[in-house]
């Protein structure tokens, strides 16, 4: 009977983490660690739904209309803030609210697709640009 219960538990741990390895391998992260949308799509969609309040883009068809007290910030800007990453400027336009405060963006109900494609357009438009000598030369 020792020898059984032996085998049944040995039976059942080898059935145990098979059945863990699968599930973690079919599993999908809660949040991706990068954005890869489809940046065609996230400017169409910038440029229809968010030119209201920001410059999207040099060339789009025309001026934000919002004159509230806080301009808010062109999407070339936000893209190069120093501590905007895909992933943390996706979060922050999930966790809007949908009624805002103090001036704060209200929540654009993006399904997780359209903000995919919304942060990889906006990521596109960080600038590129080596950094100068004497940036690299203070860094050392």
């Amino acid at each position: 009977m020792r020898g059984i219960s032996r085998g049944v538990a040995i039976f059942i741990a080898v059935a145990a983490s098979s059945a863990f390895a699968a599930t973690a391998k079919d599993a999908k992260p809660a949040q991706p660690s990068s954005i890869d949308g489809d940046v065609a799509v996230g400017r169409k969609l910038a440029l229809e739904a968010c030119t209201g309040c920001h410059v999207v883009a040099a060339d789009q068809p025309y001026n934000p209309i919002y004159k509230g007290a806080i301009r808010p910030p062109d999407f070339k800007d936000i893209a190069n803030k120093p501590n905007v990453s895909a992933a943390s400027l996706r979060s922050y336009l999930a966790a809007l609210p949908a009624i805002p405060k103090n001036w704060q963006m209200a929540n654009v109900d993006l399904t997780e697709e359209e903000l995919r494609d919304v942060t990889a357009f906006i990521m596109t438009l960080r600038d590129k640009s080596p950094p100068t000598s004497s940036q690299s030369s203070s860094s050392r």
